[in-house]
């Protein structure tokens, strides 16, 4: 699945990935839906969805894949549907099974 941007749509190129950001939305107990808070501020690490993968990836993650990524290493993106960004395959930490 490719991101549309504008009548455009995203492909990341090389060796990036192209990821959905993961933003848990909190609940109460009596279904009250709470504003997302944004990640710690001491962890270096986000979790994501991995919507596309560049050419050049040698990582086997494919789209539909949650991964773990380095927060200082990626290009935000807004689009319609909500934020996606970039990251470079070096920058992926870990895969979530």
């Amino acid at each position: 699945m490719l991101v549309c941007c504008r009548r455009a749509q995203m492909q990341p190129l090389h060796d990036r990935l192209l990821i959905k950001p993961y933003v848990e939305e909190a609940k109460t107990a009596g279904g009250i839906l709470l504003p997302s808070a944004p990640p710690k501020a001491n962890s270096d690490a986000h979790f994501g969805e991995v919507i596309a993968v560049g050419e050049s990836v040698q990582l086997q993650v494919q789209p539909g894949d949650m991964i773990v990524y380095n927060k200082y290493a990626m290009a935000e993106v807004e689009v319609p549907e909500g934020e996606v960004v970039f990251v470079a395959e070096k920058s992926v930490l870990g895969k979530l099974e």
